[in-house]
Protein backbone atom coordinates (compact mmCIF):
# COMPACT_ATOMS: atom_id res chain seq x y z
CA UNK A 1 0.00 0.00 0.00
CA UNK A 2 2.74 2.45 0.91
CA UNK A 3 4.93 1.98 -2.40
CA UNK A 4 1.29 2.58 -3.98
CA UNK A 5 0.82 5.60 -2.34
CA UNK A 6 4.06 7.02 -2.57
CA UNK A 7 4.12 5.67 -6.39
CA UNK A 8 0.49 7.48 -7.10
CA UNK A 9 1.59 11.07 -5.22
CA UNK A 10 4.88 10.68 -7.28
CA UNK A 11 2.75 10.63 -10.67
CA UNK A 12 0.62 13.77 -9.10
CA UNK A 13 4.26 15.45 -9.03
CA UNK A 14 5.13 14.62 -12.18
CA UNK A 15 1.61 15.73 -13.75
CA UNK A 16 1.79 18.51 -12.37
CA UNK A 17 -0.67 18.26 -9.28
CA UNK A 18 2.05 18.15 -6.44
CA UNK A 19 5.59 18.92 -5.52
CA UNK A 20 8.70 17.79 -3.42
CA UNK A 21 10.48 19.93 -1.07
CA UNK A 22 14.25 21.03 -1.97
CA UNK A 23 15.37 18.27 0.17
CA UNK A 24 13.54 16.72 -2.25
CA UNK A 25 11.96 14.00 1.11
CA UNK A 26 8.72 15.31 1.32
CA UNK A 27 6.11 15.29 -1.23
CA UNK A 28 3.31 17.68 -1.22
CA UNK A 29 -0.04 16.43 -3.44
CA UNK A 30 -3.80 16.87 -3.60
CA UNK A 31 -6.08 13.85 -2.25
CA UNK A 32 -9.78 13.60 -3.13
CA UNK A 33 -11.36 12.43 -0.32
CA UNK A 34 -15.50 12.80 0.24
CA UNK A 35 -15.21 14.20 -2.89
CA UNK A 36 -13.19 16.94 -2.10
CA UNK A 37 -9.56 18.12 -3.11
CA UNK A 38 -7.27 18.31 0.40
CA UNK A 39 -3.47 18.78 0.41
CA UNK A 40 -1.41 16.27 2.17
CA UNK A 41 2.06 15.63 2.47
CA UNK A 42 4.04 12.38 3.13
CA UNK A 43 7.70 11.20 2.96
CA UNK A 44 9.30 10.99 -0.31
CA UNK A 45 9.60 6.59 0.59
CA UNK A 46 5.08 6.74 1.36
CA UNK A 47 5.35 6.73 4.75
CA UNK A 48 3.80 9.38 7.27
CA UNK A 49 0.81 10.39 4.93
CA UNK A 50 -0.47 13.72 7.07
CA UNK A 51 -3.73 15.76 5.55
CA UNK A 52 -3.31 19.66 5.99
CA UNK A 53 -6.20 21.20 4.46
CA UNK A 54 -9.40 19.61 5.62
CA UNK A 55 -12.77 21.88 4.63
CA UNK A 56 -15.52 21.65 2.05
CA UNK A 57 -14.05 23.52 -0.67
CA UNK A 58 -11.25 22.31 -3.23
CA UNK A 59 -7.26 23.01 -2.09
CA UNK A 60 -5.50 22.28 -4.93
CA UNK A 61 -1.36 22.84 -6.75
CA UNK A 62 0.76 22.97 -3.58
CA UNK A 63 3.84 24.07 -4.32
CA UNK A 64 6.86 24.12 -1.79
CA UNK A 65 8.42 27.01 -0.92
CA UNK A 66 12.42 27.08 -1.23
CA UNK A 67 13.09 26.95 1.97
CA UNK A 68 10.31 23.59 2.97
CA UNK A 69 9.06 26.15 5.58
CA UNK A 70 5.85 26.92 3.15
CA UNK A 71 3.00 25.68 1.35
CA UNK A 72 1.25 27.93 -1.48
CA UNK A 73 -2.28 26.55 -2.62
CA UNK A 74 -4.73 27.18 -4.87
CA UNK A 75 -8.13 27.06 -3.32
CA UNK A 76 -11.59 28.60 -3.87
CA UNK A 77 -12.38 28.88 -0.65
CA UNK A 78 -13.42 32.18 -0.65
CA UNK A 79 -15.39 32.21 -3.80
CA UNK A 80 -13.25 32.52 -5.95
CA UNK A 81 -9.78 30.67 -7.31
CA UNK A 82 -7.27 32.28 -5.01
CA UNK A 83 -3.81 31.71 -3.98
CA UNK A 84 -3.14 30.70 -0.38
CA UNK A 85 -0.35 30.02 1.72
CA UNK A 86 0.44 27.93 4.75
CA UNK A 87 3.40 26.77 6.96
CA UNK A 88 4.77 23.31 6.04
CA UNK A 89 2.70 21.45 8.49
CA UNK A 90 -0.79 23.14 7.86
CA UNK A 91 -1.22 25.47 10.07
CA UNK A 92 -1.15 29.98 9.60
CA UNK A 93 -3.38 29.65 6.50
CA UNK A 94 -3.29 32.96 4.87
CA UNK A 95 -4.62 34.39 1.27
CA UNK A 96 -2.20 35.46 -0.94
CA UNK A 97 -4.43 37.11 -3.81
CA UNK A 98 -7.45 38.22 -3.63
CA UNK A 99 -8.46 39.06 -7.63
CA UNK A 100 -9.85 35.88 -9.14
CA UNK A 101 -6.12 34.57 -9.70
CA UNK A 102 -5.53 32.14 -11.98
CA UNK A 103 -4.00 29.16 -10.91
CA UNK A 104 -0.43 28.83 -11.52
CA UNK A 105 1.99 30.97 -9.35
CA UNK A 106 5.86 30.32 -8.54
CA UNK A 107 7.55 30.87 -5.77
CA UNK A 108 11.00 33.50 -5.91
CA UNK A 109 14.25 31.68 -5.40
CA UNK A 110 14.88 33.42 -2.31
CA UNK A 111 11.10 32.25 -1.55
CA UNK A 112 10.45 36.06 -0.58
CA UNK A 113 7.77 36.75 -3.59
CA UNK A 114 5.35 34.82 -5.57
CA UNK A 115 4.89 35.33 -9.37
CA UNK A 116 1.39 34.39 -10.54
CA UNK A 117 -1.16 34.49 -13.31
CA UNK A 118 -4.39 37.03 -12.49
CA UNK A 119 -7.23 38.23 -13.88
CA UNK A 120 -8.09 41.42 -12.70
CA UNK A 121 -8.56 43.14 -15.97
CA UNK A 122 -10.52 40.62 -17.88
CA UNK A 123 -7.54 38.80 -19.19
CA UNK A 124 -4.72 36.91 -17.73
CA UNK A 125 -1.61 39.24 -16.52
CA UNK A 126 1.46 38.61 -14.84
CA UNK A 127 1.69 39.65 -11.14
CA UNK A 128 4.42 39.97 -8.15
CA UNK A 129 3.78 39.83 -4.54
CA UNK A 130 5.54 39.61 -1.71
CA UNK A 131 4.81 35.68 0.40
CA UNK A 132 2.85 37.63 3.13
CA UNK A 133 0.34 39.06 0.28
CA UNK A 134 1.39 42.33 0.52
CA UNK A 135 2.61 44.80 -2.60
CA UNK A 136 1.02 43.06 -4.93
CA UNK A 137 2.26 44.36 -8.40
CA UNK A 138 1.05 44.22 -11.71
CA UNK A 139 4.17 43.10 -14.48
CA UNK A 140 2.29 42.79 -17.60
CA UNK A 141 -0.64 44.84 -19.33
CA UNK A 142 -1.77 43.46 -22.81
CA UNK A 143 -4.65 42.88 -24.63
CA UNK A 144 -3.96 38.78 -24.90
CA UNK A 145 -3.23 36.62 -22.14
CA UNK A 146 -0.28 35.99 -20.76
CA UNK A 147 0.66 32.70 -19.31
CA UNK A 148 2.86 30.82 -16.61
CA UNK A 149 5.46 31.99 -14.77
CA UNK A 150 8.69 29.86 -14.98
Amino acid sequence: MRAMLSGLAMALVLAGCGSTSASGDLIAFVGLLDGDAEIFVMNADGTEVRRLTDNDDADMLPIWSPDGDAIAFGSDRDGDEEIFVMNADGTEVRQLTNNGAVMVWRWSPDGESVAFMGGRDGDAEMFVANADGTEVRQLTDNDGPDHAPL
